[in-house]
């Protein structure tokens, strides 16, 4: 019995001179999967500067799903330790990936855990707060709506385009979402047309201010030069203040790969 404790003491001892003696650390890559979605953890390394690895996220629902990163924590070295990443969403049945960095020497740890802590469930057909329609050209520089004050940073308008920049702040305590595809312009006709930068993502809303921007490109002349006549910008749903749902944390084992590191660090 002696003796087996002695060997396996022997391989640990091993297996943690060796992860110490690399310039450069690799792991198995990780997935484990829930009702609402699969993460995987690829590409893991740890150095002297750092420990990181990319996060894939599958969104398995019909809703938006938020991760908020700096709620995860990584456990090595007998610490919790959190990264320092900005959160982002990831749309409805669609994947999105992150490269989550750990700053500091841990390349030490032959294996670690990773705690999923962060993850939340927001309704995809939650209701927006209710934002007065703007004016192009502005009639005035500012709107507050509830918790969100917006404010035209500058504009060009021409026959062919459209641009308007504007800054938006949140000044609530709960959860500030936007959604640049819920935006859409009036022209005098009746007629309305999507935001050219309607493919760009929902973004998770900080104190700090954030801008935008807001395009139209090509309109028909039938529905009016947009040079010269007004146009109206119509909000929706794009700013939205909600309590979202949060989805239990997971914990995966990040597992040292001793065959991948003994290869690279040839």
């Amino acid at each position: 019995m002696k003796k087996t404790l002695l060997v396996i003491v022997a391989i640990a001892s091993c297996t943690f001179i060796q992860a110490q003696n690399y310039k450069k650390v690799f792991y198995k890559d990780q997935t484990v999967e829930s009702k609402d979605m699969r993460i995987s953890l690829d590409d893991a390394i740890a150095t002297d500067g750092e420990i990181k690895f990319k996060m894939k996220v599958k969104n398995s629902t019909n809703d938006y799903i938020m991760y908020k990163p700096s709620e995860s924590s990584f456990k090595l070295d007998g610490k919790s330790l959190k990264p320092e990443e900005k959160p982002f969403i990831i749309r409805p049945n669609d994947d999105d990936s992150k490269v989550i960095n750990l700053k500091g020497n841990y390349k030490k740890a032959a294996d670690y855990e990773f705690v999923t802590d962060g993850f939340y469930k927001i309704s995809s057909t939650a209701k927006g707060v209710t934002v007065s329609d703007f004016k192009l050209p502005a009639s005035q520089n500012e709107i507050t709506a509830g918790p969100f004050v917006i404010t035209l940073l500058k504009t060009k308008k021409e026959t062919a385009r459209t641009d308007a920049r504007f800054k938006v702040k949140y000044t609530g305590d709960k959860t500030a979402i936007f959604e640049p595809n819920k935006i859409a312009m009036k022209m005098p006709d009746g007629k309305e047309y999507a935001n050219y930068h309607s493919d760009r993502k929902p973004q998770v809303l900080g104190k700090e201010e954030f801008e935008f921007e807001v395009s139209w490109k090509e309109i028909p002349k039938s529905s009016g030069d947009m040079q010269f006549v007004e146009m109206l910008i119509l909000w929706r749903d794009a700013f939205k203040e909600i309590t979202p749902e949060k989805i239990p944390a997971q914990t995966l084992t990040v597992a040292f790969d001793k065959d991948m590191s003994d290869v690279k660090n040839k």
